[in-house]
């Protein structure tokens, strides 16, 4: 059956989440790279023997992932950030398609949700990239309540990742998140239609 991928993302703390939520609950398959990506660092050995070997054996505490120690090296220098990608994605891209062939079913598209879409290159897989944007200060407000980091920890780290306007120049969809969920749900609804009649346009009525 044909189906679209539908590539979301955005910096930490935009919002990209709670966008996909609402895609879900409209039964769209949604595969969240980052939260996968966490668990195969946990369950993956021979993940775990490369985060070792070129991070320390300070990055794993009690045998799960140390997230406090390993954001602090890779979120201040991007040449780490892009080794621990390196490691883990390749691992991520496995795991997703086995994620595709569980779920497939009589859906119109799947979602791919990753803060790392464009540097992973897991967008050139994405039929459709929607771009989710926030304010600097809606953003920093979000992850201090969400994760209790300090507001210079959070600075430095949304530095590090790509620029909303790398990701708009590679995006079909822009959306600034700077109202209320409803806004984003709305927009979310409008999306949803916008794929149904490009999917009906390019591969005939829903089976």
């Amino acid at each position: 059956m044909k189906f679209f991928l539908i590539g979301i993302t955005g910096k930490m703390g935009s919002g990209k989440s709670l966008f996909s939520s609402f895609f879900k609950k409209k039964g769209i398959p949604v595969y969240h790279s980052d939260e996968r990506g966490k668990i195969l660092m946990n369950q993956t050995e021979i993940i775990k023997k490369n985060v070792i070997k070129h991070f320390g054996k300070d990055s794993y505490k009690k045998e799960k992932i140390n997230r406090t120690y390993l954001s602090e090296i890779v979120f201040k220098n991007s040449s780490a950030l892009k080794l621990l990608c390196s490691i883990v994605h390749p691992w991520i891209s496995i795991d997703f398609k086995n994620w595709i062939y569980s779920v497939q079913k009589k859906t119109l598209y799947f979602i791919k949700e990753s803060a790392i879409l464009f540097e992973s290159g897991s967008y050139k897989e994405c039929d459709i990239i929607i771009t989710i944007t926030s304010p600097m200060e809606k953003m920093i407000e979000r992850i201090i309540k969400r994760d209790h980091l300090s507001e210079n920890q959070i600075i430095n780290r949304l530095k590090n990742q790509i620029s909303n306007k790398k990701r708009e120049k590679k995006s079909h969809f822009i959306i600034n998140n700077y109202s209320s969920a409803t806004f984003l749900q709305k927009k979310a609804d409008i999306i949803h239609e916008l794929l149904e009649k490009l999917y009906t346009n390019q591969y005939g009525k829903r089976r």
